[in-house]
């Protein structure tokens, strides 16, 4: 696999991606063509396998463009509203982009003549009596430009504009994992609440058991030892409680501040878990890859940096400048100064000159400025091949984890109902003296224990279905801003996403 090819020269990829027989091509970013001598084409071929067991939606079952409505929960949708309108690490995404779209205007002024006004006063004095004082006055226009003979500015330009197309990237991502945040800090916090109310409940059914054993003890069929271990048993709940407390707290206070909200840890929580929406299909890898958006980054990024090579080696190259000068001079006396006379056309000088400049001796900085260039390119196509796997990863384990916590939810909820039969049966014993405190304890506490995996079960289904859709790239949540909204006048940002998805 090639990944940077130039003239006569090729470097080629540590640790290609020859994963699999079945494999599939993905182009790493746009060709940069027809930019002048010797450019730097890169053409990275990606080859990744497509595995047999990939989970892939029919046709017409694309993943769902909005998989926050899908959990039809109101209160997560408003949720996430608020958090991609408010939060912390979106706006300073944002303001990167920001920063990356003046740096386009700016490389773009490069490509301009620059015009400069001047004026200069010089006064002198006579340095005896038979000589008058004189003041001279000038005004000019100044003005340069840099032919761009071999490219090299408008590579600044594109590798500007590529810049800028990454951030925008970038700013989707952070949009995608913010929603993804919010989803989760969302489902752990139904899940904290859930399961304080368990421990409420389980401190009721350890007072329950605790009044039993007391009757017990005080009609002579129970010894003091069964009272005290009915006793811990209510402490130990409250304990548990406190802990889950403070776990369900920690939840809703990080929620607070993704929303951008003082962290209290007061928030209205809804008594039970939104339904898991039916999985109707994930993503194919030709999918995935198009989608997510930080391998689109990863990819614009790549392209940033073979044009930051192209610009370095076109340092070699010869300059041409042109500049030229349009001035107006006027001299005076004390006694015969006149304003007029500096729009006289007659006193007018002009200038115009070319030079043509080529480095011959730089003590090897411009050999240095280009080494470095191709180390960041080497260097991001590294992250982009890196991206790439962990894309993939991600994806495989939401989806093993899919059919995993499913059997695993069924499991629980198996236990959990011949755990409620047996604690029934039990505790009937128990007061028909047919059974110990200690057999009533042990059931109470595997009809404890199978509920609470049961509800972090469940809350780990939602998640994962969560991180899967981030994984797949988030559909609308893992957009890019309309071009509209990130630069009116041009569409710049548009025209780029079109190029690079064509």
């Amino acid at each position: 696999m090639s990944i940077c090819k130039k003239a006569m020269r090729c470097v080629p990829a540590s640790r290609s991606l020859l994963l699999g027989v079945a494999v599939i091509s993905l182009s790493a970013c746009q060709t940069i063509r027809d930019l002048g001598p010797d450019a730097t084409i890169i053409d990275s071929k990606a080859e990744i396998p497509v595995q047999p067991d990939w989970v892939e939606p029919a046709p017409d079952a694309l993943p769902s463009t909005d998989w926050v409505a899908d959990f039809n929960s109101k209160e997560l949708s408003l949720l996430v509203d608020t958090a991609l309108e408010q939060n912390t690490t979106i706006g300073q995404s944002l303001a990167q982009l920001d920063g990356a779209l003046s740096r386009i205007r700016t490389s773009r002024a490069d490509l301009m003549p620059n015009l400069n006004f001047g004026s200069t006063i010089t006064r002198s004095s006579g340095g005896n009596d038979f000589n008058t004082d004189s003041t001279s006055y000038s005004l000019g226009l100044n003005s340069g430009w840099e032919v761009d003979l071999f490219g090299r500015l408008r590579d600044q330009v594109r590798a500007a504009e590529m810049g800028a197309a990454a951030s925008s990237a970038d700013l989707a991502a952070a949009r995608l994992s913010i929603a993804g945040q919010v989803g989760q800090s969302w489902f752990n916090a139904i899940q904290g609440d859930l399961l304080v109310d368990l421990s409420r409940r389980d401190i009721e059914t350890q007072e329950r058991a605790l009044r039993l054993t007391q009757r017990r003890f005080d009609n002579g069929l129970a010894g003091s030892s069964d009272v005290r271990l009915a006793r811990s048993s209510v402490a130990n709940a409250e304990a548990v409680l406190a802990t889950r407390l403070q776990n369900r707290d920690v939840t809703i206070r990080g929620l607070k501040v993704l929303l951008r909200q003082y962290p209290d840890s007061v928030m209205d929580i809804p008594n039970d878990f939104p339904e898991l929406p039916v999985l109707t299909g994930a993503a194919n890898p030709a999918y995935l890859l198009q989608k997510r958006p930080d391998i689109l980054a990863a990819e614009r990024r790549i392209a940033e940096a073979g044009l930051n090579v192209d610009v370095a080696r076109k340092s070699l190259y010869p300059q041409l400048n042109l500049s030229g000068s349009l001035t107006e001079q006027a001299l005076s006396s004390a006694n015969d100064f006149d304003i007029l006379d500096l729009f006289d056309l007659k006193g007018i000088a002009q200038r115009l000159t070319a030079q043509l400049t080529a480095p011959l001796f730089q003590g090897g900085r411009i050999k240095a400025q280009i080494d470095g260039q191709e180390a960041v390119l080497r260097q991001r196509v590294e992250s982009y091949v890196g991206t790439v796997l962990t894309a993939y990863q991600e994806v495989e384990n939401a989806l093993d984890a899919e059919e995993r916590l499913a059997e695993r939810e069924d499991a629980l909820r198996e236990s959990l109902y011949e755990a409620q039969k047996a604690e029934e049966r039990l505790e009937s014993r128990y007061i028909e003296g047919l059974a110990t405190i200690l057999q009533l304890l042990d059931a109470q506490s595997r009809r404890l224990n199978a509920e609470g995996q049961l509800i972090g079960a469940r809350a780990e289904r939602l998640n994962n279905r969560v991180r899967m859709n981030v994984a797949i790239g988030g559909g609308e949540y893992g957009a890019e801003v309309p071009a509209t909204d990130i630069e009116s006048d041009e569409g710049l940002i548009g025209k780029l996403l079109s190029s690079n998805q064509g």
